[in-house]
């Protein structure tokens, strides 16, 4: 059921984290179809918030995003000890649709107290942020923030980053949506974080009725449903009928449903017999079950998500009150998805990768060793057990023997 298209190049190609959370390290690669693969409170959640939370950083600020979040006592890491400070870095490919040409780069924030000598009423400081966009050996563009003292550097000289000091910034504030403002290369940047999806839907949103929507984005917690179903591209509406077909049994479309108005909810269509007249259903009469599914699919093809304005979207659990049985479909489903944008999806169903084309290679397993959360690629016995036939991915997730490929070291 999925395009024959190539994957589309993902935005996002590596994380790492320090002391966020649950996570004391981290060094993940991402690709255009990755799933944390991990058993409840082991921390996929938190390594979706790192991203979440840099997204917020730079779109609202970071004292909201560390409010928002209860403060720096439950962001940072406090398990065995208690950090002082956290590192987010991310490598990114920011694609230009217009001109089909991509910045590639690196991000990174450092962020904890401020010092007893500064400020006391700035709860999170930043103690350092470096932005580098292009190639490592000729970069287009370059900053680096170093307790609030900026040193910034336009097609200059990578051996000397103090070059161009241009100042300071005041105390808890990012550089980067200040210098975006001023520079088209940084504001590819910065509207690309700033588009990060994450869908976490709510059932209440998810089925009410509410004004048409001419941005073709969903609401994050699954709100506009049926605006966003009917600004579908006919032949996206199809495949998502098509997969909701395969999840539900029975259903051959959703729509929209325009009865109240200006005000839209989503509608479906179930054909019971080949003799008896088809019949709908608006979203405050569907299961838990299919409401979700409808809404999952529409986060995944909504068009902002297939024209490069979302370049990541990010599902937990999207098995959540489904049937085990329509686990193969929500994975065509979201294979197909990542053909148009990144798709980091969060999972602890052992039946999604009960099936012999699931790509080992599209799994991070995420477990808790010692109280703080390990993050990485499937370990190399588990692949020889499942490349020998002696087990499934599934197999081993409810045994609970899959565990992260050690970090690689250096002789």
């Amino acid at each position: 059921m999925t395009d024959t298209a190539p994957p589309a190049t993902p935005f996002i190609t590596r994380v790492r984290i320090e002391n966020y959370k649950s996570i004391a390290h981290c060094d993940v690669q991402l690709g255009p179809f990755t799933v944390l693969l991990g058993l409840n409170a082991a921390g996929k959640s938190n390594f979706l918030d790192a991203l979440r939370f840099v997204r917020d950083a730079v779109s609202r600020g970071l004292p909201e995003a560390v409010g928002e979040r209860g403060g720096l006592v439950d962001v940072l890491r406090r398990v065995p000890e208690a950090a002082e400070a956290c590192t987010i870095a991310l490598e990114f490919h920011v694609p230009e649709h217009s001109t089909e040409t991509v910045l590639t780069g690196r991000y990174e924030i450092t962020f904890g107290y401020a010092p007893d000598s500064e400020e006391s009423y700035v709860e999170a400081w930043v103690q350092r942020e470096c932005c580098e966009i292009g190639p490592a050996d000729s970069p287009l563009a370059r900053f680096q923030v170093e307790n609030r003292d900026v040193f910034q550097m336009e097609n200059g000289d990578i051996e000397k980053p103090t070059a161009g000091r241009t100042g300071r910034v005041r105390p808890g504030e990012l550089y980067l949506p200040l210098v975006s403002a001023s520079g088209e290369t940084y504001g590819r940047l910065r509207d690309a974080l700033s588009g990060m999806f994450f869908y976490e839907p709510e059932l209440c949103a998810l089925r009410d009725a509410r004004p048409a929507v001419r941005s073709g984005v969903l609401a994050e917690d699954g709100g506009h449903l049926g605006g966003v179903l009917g600004l579908l591209d006919p032949v996206v509406r199809e495949r998502v009928s098509a997969y909701s077909g395969a999840i539900v049994p029975q259903l051959t479309q959703v729509s929209p449903s325009t009865e109240d108005g200006d005000y839209i909810a989503a509608k479906m269509t179930l054909s019971v017999g080949p003799r008896a007249r088809p019949m709908e259903f608006r979203a405050e009469s569907m299961s838990e079950g299919t409401i979700r599914a409808i809404g999952l699919l529409a986060a995944l093809f909504q068009p902002a998500a297939r024209d490069g304005r979302l370049p990541l979207v990010a599902v937990e659990e999207p098995e959540l009150a489904l049937h085990p049985s329509a686990a193969g479909a929500l994975f065509d489903a979201l294979t197909e998805a990542s053909l148009h944008t990144q798709i980091l999806a969060t999972s602890q169903s052992s039946e999604l990768f009960d099936r012999k084309e699931a790509d080992l290679d599209a799994i991070r397993v995420v477990v808790v060793q010692d109280g703080v959360t390990a993050v990485g690629p499937v370990d190399d016995v588990s692949r020889r057990i499942v490349r020998d036939g002696l087990a499934t991915v599934g197999d081993l997730l409810r045994s609970d023997q899959m565990v992260p490929q050690p970090p690689r070291t250096e002789n």
